[in-house]
């Protein structure tokens, strides 16, 4: 393992360091960036970042430091040259809660002041957590539907998305895929209710048609973020927090402090069929999930890798992280996210758990030409510190074991390292772009490495003119 810092004598910061990641932002630009060091001319096109900008209104605090009205970033590389964009997405929600001057609606993580407007729960959505673009389209999705479309050069927001999927796209997830073998692009949606919680899938072809996988019931209800998938396949983790849904129907809590964590009910990993919605439930060992980095099918086994926690105390619980980073404290930060492997042996119904890198690892991703085959590194945020706040970003060799790793001290936050390939490329040839806060100088920047050589540092920094709260996901297109 390389481990490289800026600073050799860094000041030790504790996560209340961070808090200035949940203070509002403002619109900027466009407006063109200063860029320190050499950014490679070949490198041109757009990376979209998406994440919460707008935490507090007429006195009041989001209570999660996921919880936030959605902020788009596009920063535009050719050249050698980066400009740059941020706007909101210009919600219902967020249009209301302006002209009040105060919040109005429930969301994910927070309820709504007062007890009237959080009776039957019908959380707004913030378009707050991943953007994707698909042809002349952008999307801004959220933890609650519906996503937004957006106009990819202006960044304006447009109508609510329509992407087939069943209820109205009213429960689409944040989370979405496109499959390298085929170009195709799946969306997902779960629905909780009485009758337990229902999966769907949509497949958006190349060609422009749509098609929709059966309605899949899941053998239990708990909260989905994100899957993985291949042109036959998709799999979701139905990890061990189970829903108190009455709690959250009387108003009482939002979503996310209605569950429970319970690692002794294990892991649930269910593999859909896409054309059928036949499905396969395999046991495996208590883990929160967040992100799955990718999933492939070999030799009759369906292989996914993923970030896994035995306990997920930085979100869930009272003094979690997340939240109490919200209220100027550490809190509880849970155990270490590491790099694990699922192998669901499809012959002889078996699921074999690994771990791939015992660190500490969030937002992991492939390269885009990876997704659905089979990969060999793994990008992710990396950290030495317990919780989910990192300092640093890593590329893993599934194959190997070797972690090449750059980490920019305990005053900086890295954010997820987005992928933007070489153009006619080997796959892992290209850039791995994140977005830092430095929380001494109060300023966050783009760092741009080259993918193969982490370890030898951000080949440029692009400064931002002020301060990014915090960002979670990002996509890249190539001019």
């Amino acid at each position: 393992m390389i481990i490289q810092t800026t600073d050799p004598h860094p000041r030790a910061l504790s996560a209340p360091s961070f808090a200035m990641l949940g203070r509002d932002v403002e619109e900027v630009g466009p407006c063109t960036l200063q860029v320190a060091g050499r950014l490679p001319e070949e490198i041109s096109g757009t990376l979209y970042r998406n994440g919460p900008g707008r935490f507090t209104r007429g006195g009041e605090r989001k209570r999660t430091l996921l919880d936030g009205d959605g902020v788009i970033q596009r920063l535009d590389l050719d050249a050698g040259r980066a400009i740059y964009t941020r706007r909101f997405v210009r919600t219902p929600k967020l249009a209301a809660e302006a002209k009040a001057g105060r919040f109005l609606y429930p969301t994910w993580t927070s309820n709504a002041p007062g007890f009237i407007a959080n009776l039957s729960q019908s959380p707004r959505s913030q378009a707050g957590v991943t953007v994707y673009r698909l042809g002349e389209t952008l999307y801004a999705l959220d933890e609650v539907a519906p996503g937004y479309v957006l106009d990819p050069e202006s960044l304006a927001t447009g109508a609510p998305a329509q992407l087939g999927l069943p209820y109205g796209d009213a429960s689409l997830k944040a989370h979405a895929r496109q499959l390298a073998d085929s170009g195709d692009w799946l969306f997902a949606s779960t629905r909780m209710g009485h009758e337990g919680m229902l999966i769907d899938f949509v497949r958006h072809r190349a060609d422009g048609t749509r098609v929709s996988t059966p309605t899949v019931r899941a053998p239990r209800q708990t909260y989905v973020h994100d899957f993985v998938a291949t042109d036959r396949y998709a799999l979701v983790v139905l990890h061990a927090a189970h829903v108190h849904g009455l709690r959250y129907m009387l108003g009482l809590a939002a979503f996310s402090e209605c569950l429970e964590w319970r690692p002794a009910s294990g892991n649930i990993v269910l593999l859909v069929e896409l054309a059928t919605g036949t499905t396969r439930a395999f046991d495996a060992p208590a883990a929160w999930v967040w992100h799955l980095a990718n999933g492939y099918e070999d030799k009759g086994c369906f292989i996914a890798d993923f970030v896994g926690y035995d306990d997920p105390g930085h979100f869930l619980g009272e003094e979690a992280q997340l939240a109490a980073i919200m209220r100027g404290r550490d809190g509880a930060c849970g155990s270490a996210g590491t790099l694990r492997r699922y192998v669901l042996d499809l012959a002889a119904g078996r699921l074999a758990e690994t771990v791939i890198d015992a660190g500490n690892f969030e937002f992991c991703s492939v390269d885009s030409r990876c997704v659905g085959r089979a990969h060999r590194r793994i990008y992710a945020t990396c950290g030495s510190a317990p919780g989910v706040l990192h300092t640093g970003i890593a590329a893993i060799d599934t194959a190997t074991g070797v972690r090449d790793t750059f980490d920019f001290g305990p005053a900086v936050n890295a954010g997820e390292p987005v992928f933007a390939p070489r153009a006619d490329g080997a796959p892992g040839e290209g850039w791995l772009i994140t977005q830092t806060y430095d929380a001494l100088a109060d300023r966050s920047a783009f760092a741009v490495f080259d993918a193969d050589h982490v370890s030898a540092g951000p080949m440029a920094t692009i400064a931002l003119p002020d301060r990014m709260a915090i960002s979670f996901h990002g996509h890249w297109t190539a001019r």
